[in-house]
Order: C-alpha cells, then sequence, then structure tokens
C-alpha cells in the first residue's frame, strides 16, 4: 500500500526522552522564554517540537525541558499569542 505523502503535514515523537533522546543544549545559541501570563495553552508549541522538549503541565501551559531544547525557535514561531520570546543563551 502507498500512501499519498502530499497530505502528511509533520510528525509528532510524543516520548524522545524515553526513547533515547540526546541533550542538545550545550551547542543552542538562543533559548525560548514563555510568557505563562500571555500563553492560552492551546498546545501548538508542544505539538510542533521537533525534539519534544516541550511538555504541558498540569494546567495545560508549557514547560521547556531546556536539555533537549535546541533553540530553533519554530515554538516561538507557531505560537499565536506571541507569549514564547527566544532570547541570547546568556541573556536574564
Amino acid at each position: 500500500m502507498v500512501q499519498d505523502k502530499s497530505v502528511i503535514k509533520g510528525i509528532v515523537l510524543s516520548d524522545l526522552k524515553n526513547m533515547g533522546g540526546k541533550y542538545v543544549a550545550n551547542w543552542r545559541v538562543f533559548k525560548p522564554e514563555i510568557n505563562l501570563d500571555e500563553c492560552i495553552a492551546c498546545g501548538l508549541c508542544t505539538t510542533y517540537c521537533p525534539e519534544a522538549a516541550i511538555d504541558p503541565r498540569e494546567d495545560k501551559k508549557p514547560v521547556i525541558d531546556y536539555r533537549f531544547c535546541k533553540g530553533c525557535g519554530v515554538c516561538a514561531n507557531e505560537c499565536p499569542k506571541t507569549a514564547i520570546a527566544m532570547k541570547k543563551e546568556d541573556e536574564e
């Protein structure tokens, strides 16, 4: 059976950390920071994170596991409320 790949939008790796995921934070330049007051808990950042580094808390708002975050900015780009800002790694 051949699947029509033109309708595939992406892939979600839901449990990468337990499947041997690699720590990538040692080469990250930009770091996403979430403004939880602006976050509407839509889950898009969790869905689109290519490293599965974002998980929902009990209130459905995201929390980032920075050990796996490579700083790509996909989460910030997908956030409809711009609640995620990309900051230089050494900035506080």
